[in-house]
């Protein structure tokens, strides 16, 4: 590892934007010189922190921090460039075919905008889904079905999402979100059976349906089920440290305490929230 000459320095801070942050890379990855740790990526080692910096820059957006979003889009832009710098350095691509290739898709997706011949009077999310599911049709995986082409390391409840989107795209969806409701009753009295005859696969095996379910509710309320539940979990936390900001007022003893005690704690936890 060595430092760049002052010349290359100034090659380097007359560069704007996107052409900087491509020549840095280059440097760092430069087998003369360049950084070890950077050196030593590949695609396995980089791919956890894009998800990581994902999830940082939702944080900042849910904390409505704007020079944080900033940041934190730069953070994942990096991961990007990086990864596109690794392949380049492997003969695989390289960004500009990255950003091509990304461009001629957000084209081919909304012809509604960029082709002038489009007639089909369609919503934009059902020309986006239908072109999607054609392209993939188009390649090798041709022979895998709907749902078999997502992603098996998604999130869960992203994957139960995406789930259901593709089969709505074809069709196959709750019409109304009060038939969706119905369902969530359904589930939870089978759920209830279940539990009644102390079988732990059918236990199991409604829960994960109720779960589904649930999830299916949020979509057709239009809420994303991950943030809602995020929302839940802060609250919960919120309620629960402001009930043992109480607990210790009171030099209370959590083992002494009953389930009457406890429901009394929370109740005003939550008053003392609300008045807050």
């Amino acid at each position: 590892m060595k430092k760049i000459s002052k010349k290359k320095s100034n090659e380097l801070n007359k560069l704007g934007s996107i052409n900087k942050i491509r020549r840095v890379i280059e440097i760092l990855r430069d087998p003369d010189g360049g950084c070890p740790w950077d050196l030593k990526q590949d695609y396995n080692s980089i791919a956890p922190y894009s998800i990581e910096e994902a999830y940082e820059l939702v944080n900042a957006v849910e904390k409505n921090d704007i020079n944080e979003i900033k940041s934190e889009l730069g953070d994942l832009l990096l991961q990007v460039v990086l990864i596109s710098q690794i392949a380049s350095d492997q003969g695989d691509f390289n960004f500009d075919d990255v950003a091509d290739e990304i461009s001629q898709k957000i084209i081919r997706r909304h012809p509604q905008i960029f082709d002038e011949n489009y007639k089909i009077n369609d919503l934009p999310q059902e020309s986006w889904e239908r072109i999607k599911n054609l392209e993939k049709k188009n390649k090798n995986n041709s022979n895998k079905s709907t749902l078999d082409q997502i992603e098996n390391n998604m999130p869960t409840i992203l994957k139960s999402l995406k789930i259901q989107k593709k089969a709505a795209s074809l069709n196959f969806d709750w019409i109304s979100k009060d038939q969706v409701l119905e369902k969530v009753d359904e589930e939870l009295n089978e759920l209830k059976d279940a539990l009644k005859e102390k079988n732990n696969k059918n236990i199991e095996d409604e829960l994960g349906d109720l779960f589904f379910t649930l999830i299916s509710l949020s979509r057709h309320l239009n809420l994303d089920p991950d943030q809602t539940l995020k929302k839940a979990n802060q609250k919960f936390i919120k309620r629960f440290n402001k009930m043992e900001n109480i607990i210790e007022d009171k030099k209370l003893k959590w083992h002494n305490l009953k389930s009457t005690n406890f429901k009394n704690l929370w109740n005003n936890a939550k008053r003392l929230i609300n008045e807050d």
